[in-house]
């Protein structure tokens, strides 16, 4: 009994030994996955935005907004063709 749970044995080993080498003999794919699952992998750009407020003599109640470099949030900024400065902040 003990020759047949030996041998029995023996040729599954030698079963797994030729399938991992038949798999690791595969072109192209190399038979290993390295790709690990990582959930920071896709993380969006920061957008940031130059918010520009109205003057008191300007009847539009919102300040102007818009795209920015990225920078040191609450630095000054500029908008193109409006007048004066702006604050830099991240965008929502």
């Amino acid at each position: 009994m003990k020759r047949l749970i030996s041998a029995a044995l023996i040729i599954f080993a030698s079963a797994m030994t030729a399938g991992a080498q038949q798999g690791g003999s595969v072109i192209g794919g190399g038979g290993v996955n390295t790709r690990t699952d990582n959930s920071n992998d896709y993380k969006p750009r920061q957008r940031y935005v130059c918010v520009v407020p109205q003057p008191q003599s300007s009847s539009q109640q919102y300040p102007n907004v818009c795209r920015a470099t990225e920078g040191r949030v609450g630095g000054r900024c500029r908008c193109d063709g409006v007048t004066g400065n702006g604050t830099l902040q991240l965008a929502n």
